[in-house]
């Protein structure tokens, strides 16, 4: 909280002395009128990407009662088997942390955040030292921040706000992007782990 007052002093700081210089060089009306001119454009960008928005998500919402993300939990769960074998195939946590990634996969982040709760609490759950991270929370949060997403919906809307003559050709360098980091992250995991029972097995 502190940290947010600090900079809400700074921002109106900037502000009143922004309108200070101008009043003192005469230009306070063209100031006047360019705060009206970008408050306007951003209001009419706002209400566009805002729009967008919502036709996506009406669009995956459409999905998502189709049953498509059940479609995808299932075929997830083999390769989340691999990813954590320590987690009996019968466990509810893996089927909560099919359904979460089958979200950020499909872009519908209002249904991932709940279901993302959902996987950390199962996972904490199986966690035997409460309140530290586990091999499983840890492997979970390199695949969540790692971030895949074969519909990237906002960063597509903001692209179309902004005059993208093709706003969805972001969707191929994004999907790779995110499959790289979200690989690194789990390779780094899987390096720390190695180097950690190294460790432990040398002699004192």
């Amino acid at each position: 909280m502190r940290g947010d007052k600090v900079l809400n002093k700074i921002w109106f700081a900037l502000f009143f002395l922004g309108y200070m210089v101008a009043g003192a060089t005469g230009r306070i009306e063209k100031t006047t009128a360019s705060l009206f001119i970008s408050i306007e454009s951003t209001v009419k960008f706002t209400l566009g990407l805002t729009g967008f928005l919502a036709f996506w998500s009406g669009i995956l919402r459409i999905a998502e009662e189709a049953g498509l993300m059940k479609v995808m939990a299932r075929l997830l769960h083999p390769f989340l088997r691999r990813l954590f074998p320590n987690i009996s195939r019968h466990a509810p946590v893996l089927g909560a942390i099919s359904l979460s990634l089958s979200a950020n996969l499909l872009g519908l982040s209002n249904a991932s955040t709940p279901l993302g709760l959902k996987a950390m609490e199962e996972l904490n759950k199986l966690n035997p030292n409460p309140g530290q991270i586990s091999d499983e929370i840890a492997v979970y949060l390199g695949l969540v921040m790692g971030g895949i997403c074969i519909i990237p919906s906002t960063i597509i809307a903001i692209r179309a706000q902004a005059g993208s003559n093709n706003p969805a050709l972001i969707v191929g360098p994004i999907l790779l992007a995110t499959v790289a980091g979200t690989m690194a992250a789990l390779l780094v995991h899987k390096a720390s782990k190695i180097i950690g029972s190294g460790k432990k097995k040398l002699p004192k």
